[in-house]
């Protein structure tokens, strides 16, 4: 049954990305800086589809800011993407080899990802440059300010550098906490056994294991903005917004009234 499961599944995803390719040749231009706002919306969609075809069933508590804003979330996995990219329209910060993966590289750069060149001489002051042009745009940019994935369970410190973009932008910034409830019967605060892509694992085999689960339920909380103002320390606005969303992920902090979406998204 699993394997059945992991195949219809597989198989929807198939169809799903030779859609997304050309949906993106369709609405979007090769050398274009940032898609307009109907392909931002047919892309929300496309992402919210993945999660469907995951099995996600998200909840969100609180409510994200209307307008630009600097969103800074926990990081578990992969699927952090379609639960956040498919609730409304965003713009992600990824590692640069992401560029060169088949197929969803190329999605990804046509649909207004932003690369960031980790190790490489001035890498973080090109997409401190880029992320602050989309800010003041008006765009919504996502940034994964740990830089790596945890198993959930914990919040790893966050990177203060570029929230400098924020700062510059003059825009908010929301800090956003993931969870990924484990299983029914589970230990309180165990992470979830199968959502976390960390170590050594590879991308196939961790799908492999998620295109198996009857659901994954999510929760997507959306704190207390944090106003930002010309000469702020980035260090302390990192730090706030860490502790936020640490304090909500290891159960510390007191959550929103419960608002769930009807199908998993808005």
């Amino acid at each position: 049954m699993r394997n059945l499961r992991r195949i219809r599944r597989l198989l929807s995803l198939l169809l799903h990305a030779a859609l997304g390719a050309v949906l993106t040749l369709a609405f979007t231009r090769p050398r274009q800086v940032a898609p307009g706002p109907v392909f931002d919306a047919i892309a929300c969609w496309w992402r919210a589809r993945i999660g469907r075809i995951l099995g996600l069933r998200i909840v969100t508590h609180g409510q994200p800011l209307p307008g630009p804003a600097l969103w800074v979330a926990n990081h578990i996995s992969w699927i952090d993407i379609a639960a956040l990219g498919g609730f409304v329209p965003v713009s992600f910060l990824s590692k640069s080899e992401v560029r060169n993966w088949p197929l969803i590289g190329w999605l990804a750069a046509r649909g207004g990802t932003l690369f960031i060149r980790r190790g490489q001489r001035g890498g973080a002051d090109t997409a401190t440059e880029e992320i602050t042009w989309h800010l003041i745009r008006g765009r919504r940019v996502i940034l994964f300010a740990e830089a790596t994935t945890t198993r959930g369970d914990r919040v790893r410190p966050f990177h203060p550098r570029l929230f400098a973009t924020a700062i510059r932008a003059g825009v908010p910034v929301q800090p956003v906490a993931l969870r990924y409830p484990p299983h029914p019967g589970a230990e309180a605060g165990a992470p979830h056994p199968t959502v976390p892509f960390v170590d050594d694992d590879t991308l196939l085999a961790h799908a492999w294991r998620v295109l198996g689960e009857p659901r994954i339920d999510v929760e997507m909380t959306f704190l207390q903005p944090l106003a930002t103002q010309h000469g702020q320390e980035r260090k302390a606005l990192a730090l706030a917004a860490h502790d936020a969303v640490d304090a909500c992920v290891t159960g510390a902090g007191t959550r929103a009234a419960r608002i769930e979406q009807p199908g998993g998204y808005a």
